[in-house]
């Protein structure tokens, strides 16, 4: 749908540049007496131009700011570096399904990576060993990519917030299975219940003590949801790096409409042409 979408406005843009060579190469000269008389059109045709070109250039920084986000996203982990990855599963993340997705997705886009798993809301629970190829996670991709609420599996499991269960968990299945170079994920939107602020950075003091690499994927959420962390920037100072889910809610259709945008763009300068097939002049010296 994407691809079609930029092919469809590439076409547009591309039609439209054609357009304006054949008739800068097809000319016709014209004599005037008064040429100065169509000063005014002349500027109200540059404005047009001027204006188009401005709209495609703010279109095309857009894409090109939301491609560094992706790529940066992409080089959370180095090529064939495993991971133990953190899932938020509590009521607060309900509605950033796609963006966990997009961010597990990225992550197992590497057949060589071995990505352990844990999913916790109110309590954690290890869903996959450290061990596990990346490929076993695809089934778990494939249920947060659908979205939709109805089909939402883990209700029962979806109640209050405890990050720090979830680290803990994580750190004791990094000791039990004497990995080396630890790298844990958190997938989450930092949202976080008071009571457990003071674990949860016990945990992360645990975490700085025995160099366990601590990167944070924050999800964007929808809706009126429990508050964020009162002091959430604790976690990502203590982070290796945090970067936002480029799939949360409304991304990937925020891409076909950019595209769309684009698209119109080239119409309308296709039109401009058609249409009203401005005149272009110059004064004769």
């Amino acid at each position: 749908m994407i691809v079609l979408a930029w092919a469809a406005a590439g076409a547009c843009l591309a039609g439209a540049v054609a357009l304006l060579v054949r008739r800068q190469r097809d000319a016709v000269v014209l004599p005037l007496a008064d040429g100065r008389s169509f000063a005014a059109a002349a500027r109200r045709s540059w404005a047009v131009w001027v204006g188009l070109a401005a709209v495609l250039v703010v279109l095309l920084l857009v894409f090109t700011v939301r491609a560094r986000a992706q790529g940066t996203e992409r080089r959370l982990l180095q090529p064939g570096v495993d991971a133990v990855v953190v899932i938020d599963l509590s009521s607060s993340t309900r509605s950033a399904s796609k963006g966990i997705a997009h961010a597990l997705s990225t992550l197992t886009s590497d057949p060589k990576r071995r990505l352990g798993l844990i999913v916790f809301s109110n309590g954690a629970y290890e869903a996959l060993p450290p061990s596990t190829p990346a490929d076993g996670l695809k089934g778990w991709l494939d249920r947060f990519a659908d979205g939709a609420p109805k089909t939402y599996p883990w209700t029962s499991f979806s109640n209050g917030t405890a990050i720090s269960k979830g680290l803990v968990l994580a750190r004791r299945i990094v000791r039990r299975d004497h990995v080396i170079s630890p790298h844990v994920i958190l997938v989450s939107d930092l949202a976080d219940t008071e009571s457990d602020l003071e674990k949860l950075q016990t945990a992360i003091a645990q975490y700085q003590r025995e160099a366990i690499d601590l990167k944070i994927v924050k999800v964007n959420r929808r809706g009126p949801t429990a508050p964020f962390v009162p002091d959430s920037t604790f976690v990502e100072r203590a982070a290796s790096a945090t970067v936002e889910a480029t799939g949360s809610a409304g991304s990937g259709s925020s891409t076909v409409v950019l595209a769309a945008l684009v698209a119109a763009l080239g119409l309308l300068v296709a039109l401009h042409e058609l249409a009203f097939h401005p005149f272009a002049w110059r004064a004769r010296t």
